[in-house]
């Protein structure tokens, strides 16, 4: 099996996380995934964003934990991108599992880490809430959560067992206790960046009985190598042009 994964949506064509993107990847046909990033807000409200901070994909500044939703709420998440996509504001959890249900679609949700002073209450609420939110999703959706930050797939591993769980790693930090770390948060599935992966480094992975995902690869004879290579998986920009390698 392999399987495309459209990375915030499908941001080549329409502003990344935002409910514009997910449709557009929802239009794809054979399209299965998309990856999503949940963010909180200081008043514990779940959103949908990347960065830490608001500036790069909004007309706001400020960090997310920093500040609370009435105010994030108003920021246009697609003006940035184009004009024509000034309305778009940054999608809630909410509204990603009605996205979800309404399209049959399979989520992967990156969990953001906290950065704010409270950091530890509010990964715990953040944690609760998709939880209990992930209970309105249809029965036969898949889900799969992420994180670069342990305490929070610790956290899921606590409180929503029942999903696959996966750790993310840059090329850099990918270290000789990386199964330590896995093991730890009880995952066998290994999100690792695309920059210096080699044939053996996948194999060695592969032959250590883990699953595998690529972030982000973009070019199409990079995804049919990596497939050919024994990867699981791969998180796109472009899953319109890369879905025919779904198998």
């Amino acid at each position: 099996m392999f399987t495309i994964y459209g990375h915030r949506g499908l941001p080549s064509k329409a502003p990344e996380n935002t409910l514009a993107a997910f449709e557009a990847a929802a239009k794809v046909s054979g399209l299965k995934w998309v990856e999503l990033d949940v963010a909180i807000t200081k008043d514990e409200k779940l959103i949908i964003i990347h960065d830490d901070f608001l500036d790069r994909t909004t007309d706001m500044i400020g960090e997310v934990t920093h500040m609370y939703y009435d105010e994030v709420k108003q920021a246009s998440a697609g003006n940035w991108f184009h004009s024509q996509y000034k309305n778009e504001r940054l999608p809630t959890f909410d509204e990603i599992i009605t996205f979800a249900n309404n399209h049959k679609m399979n989520l992967n949700i990156e969990l953001k880490g906290v950065t704010g002073d409270n950091g530890s209450d509010l990964s715990e609420s953040m944690i609760r809430q998709v939880t209990e939110k992930l209970k309105k999703l249809n029965s036969d959706s898949d889900v799969l959560l992420s994180s670069f930050n342990l305490v929070l797939v610790k956290l899921a591993q606590q409180f929503m067992p029942q999903y696959k769980r996966a750790v993310i790693f840059k090329a850099a930090a990918f270290t000789g206790d990386w199964r330590t770390l896995l093991n730890y948060c009880g995952s066998n599935i290994v999100n690792i960046e695309d920059a210096k992966l080699t044939k053996n480094r996948v194999r060695s992975i592969k032959n250590a009985g883990y699953e595998l995902n690529v972030w982000t690869v973009n070019n199409k004879m990079r995804a049919n190598q990596l497939s050919n290579w024994g990867v699981d998986g791969v998180f796109t920009d472009k899953a319109d042009e890369l879905v025919h390698l779904n198998s």
